[in-house]
């Protein structure tokens, strides 16, 4: 079996940008239809655009007949209006396109009936959802099959849309982003397409992409940064930095349990205390070989003064510390005491 991996990732589709983005125009480019924006009175046209298989709006049972078909100009309006009730209409997150790759293995009609079970994972959780069926040529030449999947981030009810859906924002308590959760979700759901088309020699696996996927800046956003402006996708992509940074060092210690317990053991009946022990030990030799690389870097330097590296400046402030909380103990007459004023003159 030929383990394979997907593209899976996520835009923004804000207002909080040096050019606010429009649910209309956004949907029409997905779906490749014109679309009339009420608000603005404007007409994005892209009947014209090729690659286009399919386009669709998909929602749970309890919303109205718009956020269902064919109807991407009530459901890219309803957005807009949405967003124009909110305190925060100028900077409003519109929501979100989650792009991921189709595989190759499976027809068009197959592909686009996996979107179509896909959009389980989303009514599920109380979205609704734009998916639109691209295909394209790629780098070495074959055929780029993808999806896009547009969600507002937004619940739905019976009226329209409701309340933030706040979960694909971040994590807390160590819980695993929602985003992950969805990604391993489409892998599920690819492979058990492939199973249903006969296909048994290929295998998509999730954990071979276990990083969370970044925010894409895209030019205007990029422009700001440079200019030192801070922006909801920086910030964003610095969480999401932090966090793939420590899963960098937890996955050698969770790999390294498993393989002396078992692959089959469940994250709820691994050991607590052999996992802190595992992390404690790692800690220790990547301590032990950074002070050993700093030392041998120092020796064979032909620098008079090397620059001071952190721990150094962190030892020196904390002995820097000492001296004042221990001066500070001391009354004005002890501290001028230990003076030498002959000296000084």
């Amino acid at each position: 079996m030929r383990t394979k991996t997907l593209h899976f990732g996520s835009v923004i589709i804000s207002r909080n940008k040096a050019s606010p983005d429009n649910a209309v125009a956004a949907c029409a480019y997905r779906s490749g239809k014109n679309l009339h924006d009420e608000k603005l009175d404007v007409t994005h046209s892209y009947s014209n655009r090729k690659g286009i298989i399919a386009a669709e709006i998909f929602a749970p049972d309890n919303s109205p007949a718009w956020m269902h078909g064919d109807k991407w100009a009530d459901f890219a309006n309803e957005i807009e209006k949405a967003e124009d009730k909110h305190n925060r209409r100028a900077t409003a997150l519109l929501g979100k396109d989650f792009q991921m790759a189709a595989p190759r293995e499976l027809n068009d009609e197959q592909n686009w009936q996996l979107a179509k079970d896909f959009t389980k994972s989303f009514k599920d959780r109380g979205l609704a959802v734009g998916v639109a069926f691209h295909k394209s040529q790629a780098s070495d030449g074959q055929d780029n099959p993808h999806f896009h999947f547009f969600v507002p981030m937004r619940d739905v009810n019976e009226q329209g849309f409701g309340k933030r859906y706040r979960k694909f924002d971040g994590v807390t308590g160590g819980q695993e982003h929602e985003t992950m959760k969805l990604r391993r979700e489409y892998y599920a759901c690819v492979n058990q397409s492939l199973q249903d088309a006969g296909i048994s020699n290929i295998y998509y696996d999730p954990e071979k992409q276990s990083k969370i996927p970044k925010a894409h800046l895209g030019k205007n956003v990029a422009a700001l940064e440079k200019k030192g402006f801070k922006t909801i996708y920086s910030e964003y992509n610095q969480r999401v930095d932090a966090e793939n940074f420590v899963n960098t060092y937890s996955a050698p210690i969770n790999a390294e349990w498993e393989e002396s317990n078992g692959y089959q053991a469940s994250k709820t009946r691994r050991n607590y205390e052999s996992l802190e022990k595992y992390r404690l030990n790692y800690q220790l030799q990547r301590g032990s070989a950074m002070a050993a690389r700093d030392a041998t870097q120092k020796s064979g330097s032909n620098v008079a003064n090397l620059p001071v590296n952190r721990s150094e400046k962190a030892t020196e402030r904390a002995r820097e510390g000492a001296k004042l909380a221990a001066r500070q103990n001391q009354t004005w007459q002890e501290r001028v005491g230990n003076r030498d004023f002959n000296r000084e003159r």
